[in-house]
């Protein structure tokens, strides 16, 4: 709204709420119609919203960059071959862009001399830690052939299947390494946009349909964005985007004996109470939805959006976009943008069971293993950290670097920042399940991590009690 239109509104007696100021009114004389017809001589977004059923123009807007579009693939060995081939082709560009001085193949390697001098772009097939002197033994490949390398002072975790540049000495046919380069993620500049502070939301693990999920916590979440809580409500008043990462609904037959804990035993059922919810949310915040491994769909990535059989009632959400997981977007209000990476996240399981120091499943380990992924760049860089679906293109990968890259699945909560990127967990809206307690996870409840894009700085906050207040733990200051 501009400054013309501002005061057309007082002129004609109408008082302006600050929630309204960012929305953009084609037709101000018509809008004044509208509110003197109803008798209504206050406006803010929400009586906007009920004007216009639910249609509001924004500055804000999305930019897809990767999302799955659905394509399916058989788990045949000539697709897999391909599906490895993409990836390593992919990170192997990346990695000669960081150094392309003295590469050699490995077939060429292996007709090199004793004592050479040896630089390669590899997979590392797998890793083995020698007996004796407790040295690290990499069984690695390219397009072109096999080789072993040695590693004998290191302190960098090496994983299966990723692709790494290494650098050594070719002896008693093996490569003794020097050097390590990751593919890793460029350092991203904390730069001001020119912007008004304007916030994204990180929700995730929502689980509606089962019979812990924390009802009245998500209505306090309700009101709070509808400004009708007064902690905070200088933030909910400037939020642009919710980011809803998966894992929205509880599912059926997802762990043993889940029936017991389900409040409603049907998925349609299910997406139809959390539409009752996301309606409620003011039109002019736009709603990603993505899907986890609880929502209806397949569970081998990438999972395509939400599948309109079970959610036909959500695709009535005109503030909505369905995006699959994983995806990366640009995020744009006015000139500026944020590029987002959205990944529910159940990789992370994998390397907390993998590597016994992260095995806490804590902030800290959560931020070590969302690291790795960056490292890689790639969210499950080893084979059977997820099922996949051997496509011809691995959408895994990451190629552009992102400001922010969000996920969830594991129930806690992250706000951290690494080389430039803030690193996001959502935590979720259940209390702890039988599954859960079996296996001594206990989860943060209702918290909601949220970045502002006009310079990235980060914040939680808490609506599990009785007011809204600001949680600490799991928030790494930058």
């Amino acid at each position: 709204m501009d400054e013309d239109q501002l005061n057309t509104l007082f002129s004609n007696g109408i008082l302006v709420d600050s929630s309204i100021k960012d929305t953009n009114i084609s037709d101000v004389y018509g809008l004044i119609r509208s509110l003197k017809e109803k008798n209504v001589n206050f406006l803010d977004i929400n009586t906007f919203h009920d004007l216009y059923n639910g249609e509001a123009s924004t500055d804000s807007d999305i930019e897809i960059i990767k999302n799955y579009e659905g394509e399916i693939s058989e788990s045949k060995p000539p697709n897999w071959v391909n599906y490895f081939n993409d990836r390593f082709n992919r990170l192997k560009t990346i990695l000669i862009n960081k150094d392309r001085s003295g590469l050699s193949s490995l077939s060429n390697i292996k007709n090199m001399p004793q004592s050479s001098d040896v630089k390669s772009i590899v997979m590392v097939s797998s890793v083995s830690i020698s007996p004796v002197k407790k040295y690290t033994i990499l069984d690695i490949e390219d397009n072109t052939g096999s080789y072993k390398a040695i590693i004998t002072n290191s302190n960098q975790e090496i994983l299966e299947d990723q692709v790494v540049m290494i650098s050594g000495r070719k002896y008693n046919d093996a490569i003794f390494v020097k050097d390590i380069i990751f593919p890793e993620i460029q350092m991203r500049e904390k730069v001001k946009q020119e912007i008004d502070d304007s916030f994204i939301l990180f929700l995730s693990d929502i689980h509606v349909g089962s019979k812990l999920f924390v009802n009245d916590a998500f209505e306090r979440f309700i009101k709070w964005i509808n400004g009708e809580i007064p902690e905070y409500s200088n933030i909910a008043k400037l939020v642009k985007f919710i980011v809803l990462n998966g894992d929205l609904i509880d599912g059926i037959g997802v762990y043993p004996d889940q029936e017991k804990e389900l409040a409603i035993l049907d998925l349609k059922g299910q997406y139809d109470k959390l539409y009752s919810f996301l309606d409620r949310i003011p039109k002019n915040i736009k709603l990603i939805l993505s899907q986890g491994n609880h929502d209806a769909t397949h569970i081998a990535e990438p999972q395509p959006k939400l599948d309109k059989t079970f959610a036909d009632s959500l695709y009535k959400l005109k503030n909505a976009v369905f995006l699959s997981n994983p995806y990366q977007v640009n995020l744009i209000i006015g000139k500026a943008k944020i590029n987002l990476l959205s990944y529910h996240g159940f990789s992370i399981t994998y390397y907390a069971n993998k590597i016994p120091k992260y095995s806490k499943m804590d902030a800290d380990d959560i931020e070590n293993i969302m690291k790795i992924h960056l490292k890689s760049r790639h969210i499950a860089p080893s084979h059977g950290s997820t099922q996949l679906m051997p496509l011809p293109r691995d959408y895994l990968v990451i190629e552009e670097t992102p400001d922010i890259y969000a996920t969830g699945h594991i129930h806690k909560t992250l706000a951290s920042i690494y080389k430039g990127t803030v690193l996001i967990n959502s935590s979720c809206w259940q209390y702890q399940t039988s599954y859960q307690k079996k296996y001594g996870m206990d989860p943060d409840v209702a918290k909601v991590p949220i970045v502002n894009m006009r310079d990235k700085s980060f914040q939680i906050l808490d609506f599990l009690g009785d007011k809204v207040q600001t949680y600490k733990k799991g928030l790494k200051e930058a």
